[in-house]
């Protein structure tokens, strides 16, 4: 018996190991609070884990159920490689971003990466065999009592309860099994789910009937911001100084003093901005963003590249899949800049996309805590922290013949504590702004402030013209359509404060 529990106990703690390598971000910055809830998810972990182990022994004691336990226990050890493969070989923990490239890869890709897969591979075949074994001791121990039903049924029944009280209890956001004991099964389901959505929206092959009219600026940083607040800019006269860097270069910014996002939240604002969808085609036509600034841009020569620090969302991974490098970090904004830095190629022109977390709820865990003060109230030192990264990437490319674009993807509505997204005026009222750096061609440059209401889908054709492109004559972005978050859509002028 002491041998089993020794056993079970080291099988425990390597698929903790495994979890702990999918999401090291959750080791990052811990509090008193957040460790609680660590230790929590690792009890919670490993009853699921130890469950399954007992399930698959008591399926062994069955020649016609003795096949689940070695399907479960081979998709376990397909969980736990990929946790260590993305650890030893790329450096990182695991996400829908890298998921994609790996069932992106090619033959030629995958045999000359061969040999980094052995060590990651030897190491799951012990985890494999460890755990066979472990199960075939365990069966021909155990009693099959009521006692042993409950346990070796705590790996389906926990899921549930989970997802009930997410559901009902306490939504803090995530997909249908917030926890279950193939901890990566949300990310390889969604991962699915958006590669189908990205193929069908490739299929969709769009005319590009656009005119080259100059060869258009170097380089187009293009930085997409969540859920910032343009009240609270001081570029925009908040009376705090929460953005000391873009105040500092507004002389080198074109500012748009009344830009409104197109919808409310993130998975409808951004396709949106970024494709010729229109807000009345969002339920009809999805597939028509498959008209968007990415494949745009690789059509006519410019190199495109997005870095997102984001997770997968609808429409805008599968226009993010169309760039030609694409990376997907875990972690706090400031790696998003120190990876633009690494990527960033002189020779070419350069699309780049950066996607950030920004000021999403909750702002206290978009911030390091090295950033933290008493001075200022966690959101406004969340547009402070994204103001440092922005005077990063102006630093940086200021001699680099570099355009830098701003904008958030919506605002948010505060209420007392809580940073609600609805559909609102104040919750739409965004910060969007044009840099140019020292070197862009006077006809280019547009320096000064435009009063007027602007929808933040001006981007496409903004973007279009510093490529080079002849700009339409009439956008989307001068209708001023909104798309609510019921997917009705109305004029913006009859939206509510």
């Amino acid at each position: 018996m002491k041998k089993t529990i020794l056993l079970l106990t080291l099988l425990t703690i390597l698929y903790l190991l495994g979890f702990s390598l999918a999401f090291s971000y959750l080791f990052e910055a811990v509090t008193p609070g957040k460790f609680l809830d660590l230790v929590r998810n690792f009890i919670e972990y490993s009853i699921m884990f130890v469950s399954l182990i007992i399930f698959c022994s008591v399926m062994l004691k069955n020649k016609f159920t003795s096949v689940i336990t070695y399907v479960f226990l081979v998709l376990a050890t397909l969980n736990f490689g990929l946790s260590i493969g993305a650890a030893l070989i790329y450096k990182s923990d695991v996400n829908i971003g890298m998921i994609l490239s790996i069932m992106d890869t090619n033959i030629n890709e995958a045999v000359s990466m061969s040999t980094m897969f052995i060590l990651p591979s030897v190491i799951a075949l012990i985890m494999l065999a460890l755990s066979i074994y472990c199960a075939i001791t365990i069966k021909n121990t155990i009693r099959l009592n009521w006692k042993t039903a409950v346990i070796s049924s705590l790996w389906i029944l926990m899921p549930f309860i989970f997802f009930m009280k997410h559901k009902y209890i306490s939504n803090k956001g995530g997909g249908k099994m917030i926890k279950n004991v193939f901890y990566l099964s949300n990310y390889i389901d969604q991962s699915l789910q958006i590669r189908k959505e990205s193929e069908e929206i490739s299929a969709v092959q769009p005319s590009f009937d656009v005119q080259k009219v100059d060869e258009g600026v170097q380089n187009i940083v293009l930085i997409i911001g969540e859920s910032a607040r343009k009240q609270n800019f001081s570029l925009y006269g908040y009376p705090k100084k929460t953005t000391p860097y873009e105040d500092a270069e507004k002389k080198n910014m074109l500012l748009f003093e009344n830009a409104v996002s197109p919808a409310g939240i993130t998975n409808l604002s951004v396709p949106l901005v970024l494709s010729t969808v229109e807000p009345g085609e969002f339920q009809t036509h999805f597939n028509k963003i498959s008209d968007n600034i990415i494949n745009l841009s690789n059509h006519i020569g410019y190199k495109t590249s997005w870095i997102s620090m984001q997770g997968a969302a609808r429409g805008i991974t599968s226009i993010a899949n169309m760039a030609t490098y694409k990376k997907w970090l875990n972690g706090y904004d400031e790696v998003s800049i120190s990876h633009l830095k690494e990527i960033f190629n002189p020779k070419s022109k350069n699309l780049i996309v950066i996607h950030l977390n920004g000021s999403h709820p909750n702002p206290c865990d978009r911030i390091p805590p090295e950033e933290k003060s008493d001075k200022l109230n966690y959101y406004d030192q969340s547009i402070q922290y994204t103001d440092k990264l922005l005077g990063q990437v102006f630093k940086f490319s200021k001699k680099n013949n570099t355009v830098v674009i701003y904008f958030s993807d919506h605002g948010v509505k505060i209420k007392g504590n809580k940073f609600l997204h609805t559909d609102s005026k104040e919750s739409t009222q965004v910060p969007f702004f044009i840099w140019y750096s020292d070197d862009i061609a006077d006809k280019y440059r547009e320096i000064g402030t435009v009063n007027q209401v602007t929808q933040t889908t001006k981007i496409f054709p903004l973007i279009s013209r510093f490529m080079g492109l002849k700009e339409p004559e009439k956008y989307k972005d001068e209708r001023l359509k909104y798309l609510k978050l019921d997917l009705s859509v109305i004029p913006y002028s009859e939206l509510k404060e």
